[in-house]
């Protein structure tokens, strides 16, 4: 069996949970989880003030000396011809990354619009001594659960019939418990968290609640990520498919963003 770390972390565009922009504070609190692999979401790329037009995605990959691909969900002109003012996903690798493509996800077509676009970003990457992992990183919509349950639909229309092991990671925007992502448990999927203590991944019989409950002990595997200052949501997950077995889950301690960052030690084989 091949051991690997993988962490999901929402960046916040590089300010911290007081607002403030820090990219190499967001940088050394990647450096602490001595991830092999990293999802990353809201990572601006030249993208305006906020971020000082900054490529996030390439510098953070430099900093940290990983290979770095980005997928933006919102990718829109600059006005005076400079860089694209790009939005999204962004996955880090200590080794290859191969085929690495960001998808579009509509929102339920009977609810009014999502406030931002969304996305899936998926790739490939060769693990030494061990079988190929495909790698997905998402961020989905915040505003209702029927734009997350399309959302998980074409995330899952997007697999078909996925062969060798697989990681989905990302900002969620709910509970991993929560009723919109009964259709990943019914693919196979496993959640990390209900992995790593035991139990079923979703629709169990205490459902949010027990999760919520279950989010406020400090010694669970499936601690709340949100908000970073006093978390009490789990809008952060890490769900697995295939030959790949969580052997550990983790909230690190860090104000270096709104949410705090999710760490998995993984089996693969």
């Amino acid at each position: 069996m091949v051991r690997l770390r993988a962490a999901s972390y929402n960046t916040h565009h590089g300010a911290d949970a007081r607002d403030r922009l820090d990219l190499g504070r967001t940088a050394e609190t990647l450096a602490a989880l001595d991830a092999d692999v990293i999802g990353l979401q809201e990572v601006d790329v030249h993208f305006g003030a906020r971020s000082g037009g900054v490529d996030q995605a390439a510098r953070l990959g430099e900093m940290l000396g990983m290979q770095v691909a980005f997928g933006a969900a919102i990718d829109r002109a600059d006005a005076e011809g400079g860089p694209r003012h790009r939005y999204g996903n962004a996955l880090l690798h200590r080794g290859a990354i191969e085929e690495p493509a960001m998808h579009l996800l509509e929102g339920h077509p009977s609810l009014p619009a999502m406030h931002e676009p969304r996305g899936v970003m998926r790739a490939r990457l060769p693990i030494p001594g061990g079988p190929a992992l495909t790698v997905l990183v998402t961020h989905l919509d915040t505003g209702h659960r029927g734009h997350r349950a399309a959302q998980v639909q074409g995330i899952l229309r997007l697999l078909g019939e996925l062969e060798g092991p697989a990681v989905l990671m990302g900002d969620m925007n709910n509970d991993p418990a929560a009723s919109e992502f009964a259709a990943l448990a019914a693919s196979g999927w496993r959640e990390a968290g209900a992995e790593v203590a035991g139990r079923a991944s979703a629709g169990s019989r205490l459902g949010v609640l027990g999760s919520l409950l279950r989010a406020a002990l400090p010694t669970s595997a499936a601690r709340a990520t949100w908000p970073a200052r006093f978390p009490l949501r789990r809008l952060d997950a890490i769900w697995l498919h295939g030959e790949v077995r969580a052997l550990d889950l983790r909230v690190e301690d860090s104000q270096a963003s709104d949410h705090r960052p999710l760490v998995a030690t993984l089996g693969l084989g």
